[in-house]
């Protein structure tokens, strides 16, 4: 059973990101001289770049508001769905998690792997601290340079510059809280907003005078390069049971997909 990130494990939250935060910085820096080689700047372009470029990448609206996207992993053949259907902030946290999965994480087995939307569950410590370390800078001077003093404004402008869900942002800044700055008051103050619903984030961005679309989804319906998968293994000689049975997986999963598309516009 999944156990997910509150006010009350935020610290056993800490205690996991000092045990992997060395091997986290060494992947980051790995991904940037061999992932970004054309430099590529703002991390909301290069995640989904990157997943076009290397691997099979859908962007499907979905509606299920606890389905962030899926790996979709048969022998050598990875794909990578996001669930357009949720805010673009969201898409882009879930983005960089899957590619950790896809990149780095050598236990990935085969199946559907599905990540969630906007909860953070605890034995996806990985890959969410590769997402936020990915997205984030340096969440805390950002925060105390802002002259506003409502906590909720403060978080708001963080999302906004950052790109990254309310509670990566405010994990970030409990870590620096907690470990660098001994910042009690900023450690209480997380710690009572945590659990709160985010459901008027959009009244507060647009009170602030903040670009919404970050805030809403893009329902973008793209099938990437997955004719064009099926198009290259379709000419592969070597292994052609092998292939045929994944040009077959391709295209049930594209006509499935198409269905299920067809069947919410009626």
């Amino acid at each position: 059973m999944s156990k997910y990130i509150t006010s009350f494990n935020l610290d056993e939250v800490i205690d996991e990101n000092k045990k992997i935060k060395s091997e986290i910085d060494n992947l980051k820096s790995h991904f940037f001289i061999n992932y970004n080689k054309i430099g590529i700047l703002g991390a909301d372009k290069l995640v989904f770049e990157t997943l076009k470029r290397n691997h099979t990448f859908l962007q499907i609206p979905i509606p299920d508001e606890y389905y962030g996207g899926a790996i979709i992993v048969r022998g050598n053949l990875k794909i990578s769905l996001i669930n357009s259907a949720r805010p673009r902030v969201y898409q882009y946290f879930v983005a960089w998690h899957e590619i950790y999965h896809l990149l780095y994480d050598t236990n990935l087995t085969k199946g559907e792997h599905v990540i969630q939307a906007e909860e953070m569950e605890l034995n996806e410590r990985k890959a969410d601290y590769f997402a936020a370390k990915m997205l984030l800078g340096d969440v805390y001077k950002y925060y105390y340079s802002l002259e506003d003093d409502e906590f909720i404004n403060k978080i708001a402008r963080c999302i906004d510059v950052f790109k990254a869900p309310y509670k990566a942002v405010l994990i970030e800044l409990y870590e620096e809280a907690v470990t660098i700055y001994n910042d009690l008051k900023l450690k209480k103050l997380i710690k009572d907003n945590f659990d709160k619903k985010t459901s008027n984030l959009i009244e507060v961005f647009e009170k602030l005078e903040l670009d919404t679309d970050l805030l809403k989804p893009s329902n973008i319906i793209s099938f990437g390069n997955l004719d064009r998968k099926i198009e290259l293994l379709s000419k592969e000689e070597n292994d052609v049971e092998y292939h045929n049975d994944n040009i077959k997986f391709l295209k049930q999963l594209r006509d499935m997909i198409k269905k299920e598309l067809t069947y919410e516009e009626d």
